[in-house]
């Protein structure tokens, strides 16, 4: 192992997905220098992304894998997919964009002291009005109490044969509004996969600042603890390119390589301080890990319906759901489905539409990640078994917002059809999290309200693993707010010298 040259122990950001993007921008603008570590290599964000008014009319992206090399303990038909590339799995999503509500963070904290958040959506707000308008968010410009309207480049409106089921809904505690979309209006040219990735929007601009700096094709294996230091003093990665291992000097490390392997790198920095993972006093590491459940949902309609812009109805109010448990539905939208329309003659409507039903699990310490010592990976790592099973109460809410959503249908007068439900495997949603997850206690969460770690002051995490619970949303840009703030905080920390 060598000491890497030319190093004046920086911020090492592990990954470039949307949080540790977030955190090298945020980073950058406040003075502090940062290394970026990135797993994939220089060329593996490109593709190319053409976009007119919103809608995709060439796209080339590299496919996107799904993991073989882990033990599923629990549900064997689990799903764990993988983008090991600049941008992460932007190079992939789908670019809806809704925040979190403070029923979110309510319904949290009714479920009991082991599921609240730490911080509240008045704590998030200004974070997610710093991050929107990288987004180019078009969406809705009203507030509603399970969906709170973003900083909108463009506004959207429903069109008008949505507003007898908008008017239908409030007797079943649910709302309707757009779904809130990222560049859901512009017209681009982008060399990525997706019209937003993380990479190409935020650590490219944050290449101009002069701080950051971006090492390609770096396979982070752990962080190490300094006895002497009470801090993480080193980086360890592998460079991928020659297989030499390399030992980078750090200030801080801020860790964002998503809800799998941010567990997976904090379970393999063991110490003899640390001997079951950095920080992990509690047993809690790699714990907690949770799910978005999703099912897909298509209706034959007696009339054609608008596709454009999609349609959110919500999870219902609080009153009206278990704690920890409900489901919204997200209409289909895109190119392909607006071509269709096109074909038959009534652009922009069909006579069916098609829903993602999302929804919620609780998070359970059975769930998790964990290292697996007796299946080694072939570079003599530990492997990695994820156990996670989706509790019966999920389906009963996915089952619930169908058939809401088909109450609705009909006495807007649509006469609705069912042709499809089919619930995915679980993983399938790609929206995994709480590994590492948020909490006043170190009882039941590895990091503190600015998503720093209980035990090791110098080390943030920033991804989707930092979320104590799981509503029924999009994480992107929740973990790029939790990201930006947690940031700033941790450049004021480093000026003054806390940390």
């Amino acid at each position: 192992m060598k000491a890497s040259a030319g190093n004046e122990r920086r911020v090492v950001v592990i990954g470039s997905g949307p949080a540790g993007a977030t955190a090298a921008l945020f980073l950058a603008r406040a003075g502090i220098g940062v290394t970026l570590l990135e797993a994939g290599s220089e060329r593996s964000a490109r593709g190319l992304t053409l976009r007119v008014a919103g809608l995709t009319v060439a796209n080339m992206r590299r496919p996107l894998r799904q993991r073989n090399d882990v033990r599923k303990t629990a549900d064997p038909s689990a799903e764990l997919w993988e983008e090991l590339a600049a941008g992460g799995l932007t190079n992939q999503w789908s670019c809806a964009v809704p925040r979190f509500s403070t029923d979110d963070f309510l319904d949290a904290r009714r479920a009991g002291e082991a599921y609240a958040w730490p911080i509240g959506y008045g704590d998030l707000a200004p974070w997610y009005d710093q991050v929107e308008p990288f987004l180019h968010v078009s969406g809705t410009t009203v507030d509603v109490p399970q969906l709170p309207a973003g900083r909108v480049r463009h506004a959207w409106k429903l069109a008008a044969d949505w507003s007898k089921v908008a008017c239908e809904a409030h007797s079943l505690g649910r709302s309707v509004v757009p779904l809130p979309y990222a560049y859901g209006s512009d017209t681009t040219v982008t060399f990525s996969g997706t019209v937003f990735n993380a990479f190409v929007r935020l650590v490219t601009p944050a290449l101009r600042t002069g701080r950051v700096a971006v090492r390609f094709d770096a396979r982070v294996r752990r962080l190490e603890w300094s006895p002497e230091d009470r801090r993480v003093s080193h980086v360890i990665y592998r460079d991928m390119r020659n297989g030499h291992e390399e030992r980078l000097a750090c200030r801080a490390v801020v860790l964002a390589a998503g809800a799998v392997n941010s567990a997976r790198l904090l379970l393999e920095s063991q110490s003899d301080e640390f001997p079951e993972g950095l920080g992990n006093t509690e047993g809690v590491l790699g714990r907690y890990l949770h799910d978005h459940p999703l099912a897909k949902l298509i209706v034959d309609l007696d009339a054609p319906m608008a596709i454009h812009p999609p349609a959110y109805i919500s999870r219902p109010s609080l009153d009206r759901a278990q704690p920890l448990y409900a489901a919204a539905g997200f209409q289909w939208t895109g190119t392909v489905i607006r071509a269709k329309s096109v074909l038959r003659g009534s652009p922009g409507r069909l006579p069916w539409i098609g829903f993602q039903i999302v929804g919620t699990m609780a998070p359970s310490p059975e769930n998790g990640v964990m290292l697996d010592k007796q299946h080694p990976a072939t570079d003599g790592s530990p492997g990695l078994t994820l156990h996670i099973r989706r509790p019966p109460e999920s389906d009963t809410v996915l089952e619930g917002a169908r058939d809401d959503i088909l109450n609705l249908l009909e006495r807007a007068g649509l006469r609705p059809r069912m042709r499809f439900w089919g619930v995915e495997a679980p993983g399938n949603s790609i929206h995994f999290a709480g590994t590492c997850r948020m909490h006043s206690s170190a009882r039941f969460g590895m990091l503190d309200a600015w998503n720093r770690m209980h035990a090791v002051r110098n080390v943030m995490v920033a991804d989707s693993s930092a979320f104590t619970t799981g509503p029924e949303k999009n994480p992107v840009v929740t973990a790029m707010a939790l990201s930006a703030r947690a940031s700033d905080k941790l450049a004021r920390d480093l000026r003054s010298g806390d940390v």
